[in-house]
């Protein structure tokens, strides 16, 4: 009959043959919602069996706000360090800025008539550069903190009071008998881009790299690299000339008169002298390392008294390097003696 008339089916079997021919669908009733407090026993539920821990919600309260003041300390420590480098970003710029105004000012300044490429370019490569006096006043070129600088502005050791690259690099070489052995010793020449690291480190006043080298030349050229770039060397040559103007005054009283030329020296430069003659006279007493007295005295007589010997004839240059060289291993032969 269902078919014959064409109703809808409903999906759930009709109960009745009512409920066929109307459009209702077999529900099912939902049953209400239990009030508050209700169980299935018909129990109400005991709020005074809930307990609450005060001391330990104030714990969890103390450890939350420790995190936060430690994370607010790293923040602020962040916030200091991109301060300054933008402190640094905003001098370079304000430098590049004046350059560039600078630049911009000699541009305009060159007409179109009487501008030529080929005149401007030879101008620019023809233009004298910047003394290095100039640069320094205007803050371009700053001294470092170890190297290319002053010794009395060096970080210095309290007892005794020598710089203290000298001391760690005398440390590390003479607590490694490998190193103290190694043939070449002060002569080899060390990797460059390694000393230059050590550099970097030295000058943030940083020896953990040094500590760790497995190589004696590296810690022997940054020593060598200190005492060259110093701006006013150990023993000048001035002192020396004072007490040996001469190559033959070096066979008359040469003994007190190395000690007059260390005694005229300030506190700091004996000490020094003295810590580094002490160490060059350990290294030439091992003979493993092929490295003499006389190879040291030639070697570092450049360093200490620091010479600029690029543009001297040959009879100058042996001259210059004969009296302290002399010095040198006159100091370390007789060590006691001198500096005792």
């Amino acid at each position: 009959m269902g078919d014959y008339l064409g109703l809808a089916q409903s999906k759930v079997k009709p109960r009745s043959i009512v409920d066929g021919f109307s459009n209702r669908t077999a529900t099912i009733k939902k049953r209400p919602p239990r009030p508050a407090g209700h169980s299935t026993n018909s129990r109400p539920i005991s709020t005074s069996s809930i307990v609450i821990d005060t001391a330990a919600q104030f714990r969890y309260l103390q450890e939350e706000h420790r995190l936060v003041l430690e994370k607010c300390k790293t923040l602020e420590d962040s916030y200091s360090i991109l301060q300054a480098e933008y402190e640094k970003v905003k001098s370079e710029n304000k430098r590049l800025q004046t350059a560039y105004e600078e630049l911009q000012e000699n541009f305009n300044n060159a007409t179109e008539k009487n501008f030529n490429a080929g005149r401007f370019l030879v101008y620019l490569k023809l233009k004298r550069r910047t003394d290095k006096e100039t640069l320094e006043k205007r803050n371009i070129i700053k001294n470092e903190a170890c190297f290319n600088t002053y010794l009395q502005d060096v970080v210095m050791l309290d007892n005794p009071r020598i710089p203290r690259i000298i001391h760690e690099c005398v440390t590390v070489l003479e607590s490694n008998d490998k190193f103290m052995k190694s043939p070449g010793v002060y002569r080899v020449s060390g990797d460059h881009n390694t000393i230059q690291n050590l550099r970097y480190d030295i000058n943030a006043n940083n020896y953990k790299r040094l500590r760790k080298q497995k190589s004696p030349h590296e810690i022997c050229g940054i020593l060598k690299l200190f005492l060259r770039e110093l701006k006013d060397p150990i023993i000048s040559l001035e002192a020396c000339e004072k007490y040996f103007p001469d190559v033959l005054e070096l066979k008359i009283n040469t003994r007190s008169k190395v000690v007059q030329l260390i005694n005229s020296l300030d506190a700091v430069r004996k000490n020094t002298l003295k810590v580094l003659i002490k160490h060059l006279r350990n290294v030439a007493a091992i003979e493993e390392n092929e490295v003499d007295s006389f190879s040291l005295g030639l070697l570092f007589s450049s360093l200490i008294f620091n010479e600029t010997l690029a543009d001297v004839c040959p009879v100058k240059f042996q001259k210059l390097t004969a009296v302290p060289r002399e010095c040198l291993i006159i100091m370390m032969e007789d060590y006691e003696a001198i500096f005792e």
